[in-house]
């Protein structure tokens, strides 16, 4: 067997760009590194003299990234309600990190190890060399990154999470973004990887040190060539963006109220646990604050199966009633078969319990159900499952759009907004208004809520739809159609955060063609 090189100086200077390049992430908010923060990747994986070698290199690189990124999991902790104890909490939140973090380490490693392998060269057409074909790096590079990252991101059975992909760190600038209602987020991140290629390029060209890289362009004229041209494309991207938000917008005629109750983890889990009678009354004080329009209460603000508690229901629909106000409302599901799902209702203001339940597709490994190469671990184990024995949630099927008195709403839950196919999915089913419902509690004030809200602007873009974010202990957002945060709530605080937003019936030519 072939022992893998290993350079210690190597490693651990790419582990340093790695952690650079992690500060891109929301939350850190270094947004610019993210257009050149890839290039020591891209430069060590081209120059490369093996498989291994690429691949070490790769993993370097894209675990400091997303130990860096993700490192919210150890916000995890204190896990005392769990009944662990300190440092029993510290190690089970750590191990969740580094867990996640070297999954997708593994898949930047692959995306190192593929094009270690291709045979490139810094152009944008397919040249002959040296009697053989070569693959454009500026064109081949940027897709093959995003073909990788996304899709093997998205692997639910190999425990793929799409998180920490390049474009989220831009979802503030907006005049940038608004091509994603054309190209969705994932054509920005192809852009943002073009421009790491091509300055590695560049470098590439420049430099006798990287003389063995594949992505080396004819000479430095054409790779300035090269540069220019991004610089145009880049320019031209940002003409639009400036364009699209100049232009006139609907009107904002819906009043939206989401209900942050700060119900902590510790309300929702202990022997101190909330009763539903308790939880009630804790939300009909914030409910009077509310005004006529759609009441958004977060995800299992209601931590029972609603369908079965008649009496709630029947007290809710009043309200709503009463007061014109229809609602989305978060809360237990079950099937004949008695599956639990979490799912979202609706209410109407007539003071109907609508008949479609929307249920949530997503499931988060370990959080909301035990992947079957694990329910043979030990019970300690399982304890860390969001129900007992890890018996799990059953998966929604189908997209949904409420059909309230307002208009469609279309409810997302917690994790879903990281899927640009569902959210597109939820429009094409007719959705005006895209509402996503979370529970942020198990992270404590963590960066995690950013890094949603991030994800959560441009679904909106992409779709043009307004996007209301209601997070139990917040942040809580209202996102209008260009991806502006009109409204903004801070953590760990109980409030009710109001705004107006757009209904909308148009489908952008992302919601169209995104299928995947």
């Amino acid at each position: 067997m072939i022992k893998p090189p290993f350079e210690p100086n190597i490693l651990l200077l790419l582990a340093a760009c790695g952690l650079v390049l992690g500060l891109s992430a929301p939350g850190f908010g270094q947004w610019y590194l993210a257009w050149f923060g890839l290039v020591p990747l891209l430069l060590a994986a081209t120059s490369s003299k093996g498989l291994w070698q690429a691949l070490l290199r790769g993993f370097s690189f894209g675990l400091s990234y997303n130990l860096t990124y993700l490192n919210w999991f150890l916000n995890l902790q204190p896990l005392d309600w769990l009944n662990f104890n300190g440092w029993q909490g510290w190690l089970l939140a750590g191990t969740a990190w580094a867990f996640v973090a070297t999954i997708q380490g593994v898949i930047v490693a692959v995306f190192a190890a593929v094009i270690s392998k291709l045979p490139l060269t810094g152009s944008i057409i397919p040249t002959r060399l040296e009697n053989s074909w070569r693959l454009p790096a500026l064109i081949t590079v940027p897709v093959v990154w995003v073909l990788i990252t996304f899709f093997l991101g998205n692997a639910h059975d190999l425990l793929g999470v799409p998180w920490s992909m390049l474009e989220y760190s831009q979802y503030k600038q907006l005049p940038l973004i608004q091509i994603a209602s054309i190209i969705g987020g994932v054509g920005l991140g192809c852009l943002i990887a073009l421009s790491n290629t091509t300055i590695a390029s560049y470098i590439a060209t420049s430099s006798e040190k990287f003389k063995g890289s594949s992505l080396k362009a004819k000479d430095k004229r054409t790779a300035i060539i090269h540069i220019v041209a991004l610089a145009a494309i880049l320019l031209g991207t940002i003409a639009y963006g400036f364009q699209r938000l100049s232009a006139a917008n609907a009107e904002e005629t819906l009043t939206v109220s989401v209900l942050q109750g700060n119900i902590n983890i510790e309300m929702e889990r202990t022997k101190h646990r909330y009763s539903l009678d308790e939880l009630l009354i804790r939300y009909a004080r914030m409910l009077e604050q509310c005004p006529q329009g759609l009441i958004v209460w977060t995800e299992n603000a209601l931590p029972a199966y609603l369908i079965d508690q008649v009496g709630a229901v029947a007290d809710l629909a009043g309200f709503a009633k009463r007061h014109q106000c229809d609602m989305v409302i978060g809360a237990m599901y079950h099937d004949h078969d008695h599956t639990p799902f979490n799912s979202a209702y609706g209410i109407t203001s007539s003071g109907e319990l609508v008949n479609e339940v929307y249920s949530k597709r997503y499931l988060v490994p370990f959080g909301e159900y035990t992947p079957a190469s694990v329910r043979n671990l030990p019970e300690w184990i399982l304890r860390l499952t969001n129900t007992p024995a890890g018996g799990g949630f059953g998966s929604g099927k189908t997209a949904v759009a409420l059909p309230l008195a307002c208009g469609q709403v279309a409810p997302l839950i917690c994790f879903e907004t990281l899927s640009p196919e569902l959210c597109a999915s939820s429009v094409r089913k007719g959705g005006q208004l895209l509402v996503n419902i979370s529970d942020l509690a198990w992270f404590h004030r963590s960066m995690i809520g950013e890094q949603m809200i991030a994800f959560s602007v441009f679904r909106a873009v992409e779709n043009r739809r307004s996007f209301v974010f209601g997070a139990n202990t917040g942040p809580s957002a209202i996102i209008d159609q260009n991806g502006r945060i009109k409204e903004l709530s801070g953590q760990e605080k109980d409030l009710v955060l109001t705004g107006k937003v757009t209904l909308s019936t148009e489908l952008t030519p992302f919601t169209h063609w995104f299928i995947f």
